[in-house]
């Protein structure tokens, strides 16, 4: 699956998450990051011919007083015509489009009876609107707030959900187990040391492990609710 990740932030160089997460996505194959910011006048045609070329897209970006910046309203006005979204073909129905937006204000503030008085996805709403005229299938938004108040450990779970994000197919727990899988026999043909080679070897066998057990817990459950639909 290739991704594209639409950056909209005019102060790209001196910004903390867009930079953390650049770094994140290094490791990662078919990953296209594209910096709107950068752009002084849109091709129209270039940039349509790169959405036809990717199937996940991401809008990334700040939120500025409870928007985008400007740069990517002005790209979805001026690269989603109506000729190219919405004449009968609709070339971007099935892909998917997923937001991932960093705040400075804390998440407990964007919820019922917090400070701010309206939650993100109500926020984010005209995007999911977007990819429903667009026949797209929208992700639930990844949110980072305050990433300069987080500790090592979140710093690094927030590098594999954003890995996951741009190139995981599903969010389900199967397709979570799968792609650490894959990332751990990526990381056993870089790695040389028979210790390193060990450790990754047991954590396949733990997930292994836990599949199975979840797998075994989920046949159970399915037929004690079959026994009680027959009482």
């Amino acid at each position: 699956m290739k991704t594209l990740v639409i950056i909209s932030h005019p102060e790209i160089e001196t910004s903390m998450v867009q930079n953390f997460l650049k770094a994140s996505a290094a490791p990662l194959e078919d990953i296209t990051w594209h910096h709107l910011d950068a752009i002084d006048t849109f091709d129209v045609v270039a940039e349509q011919t790169l959405l036809r070329h990717h199937e996940r897209i991401i809008f990334q970006f700040p939120l500025y007083w409870y928007a985008a910046p400007a740069s990517l309203k002005a790209w979805l006005d001026t690269v989603l015509t109506g000729q190219f979204a919405f004449n009968g073909r609709q070339p971007l129905a099935g892909k998917t489009l997923g937001i991932v937006v960093s705040t400075g204000t804390a998440a407990k503030h964007f919820q019922a009876g917090g400070s701010e008085q309206v939650t993100l996805s109500e926020i984010l709403r005209p995007y999911e609107l977007v990819a429903r005229k667009l026949g797209m299938v929208y992700l639930p938004p990844l949110t980072i707030h305050q990433l300069g108040y987080w500790q090592e450990t979140d710093k690094q779970r927030l590098v594999i959900d954003y890995q996951r994000y741009l190139t995981q197919a599903q969010f389900n727990f199967d397709q979570k187990l799968a792609w650490f899988e894959t990332m751990l026999i990526k990381k056993a043909a870089e790695v040389t040391s028979p210790e390193a080679q060990q450790r990754i070897t047991l954590l396949r066998e733990q997930l292994a492990n836990k599949h199975a057990a979840l797998t075994d817990l989920n046949w159970q459950v399915q037929l004690i609710r079959e026994e009680e639909g027959e009482g």
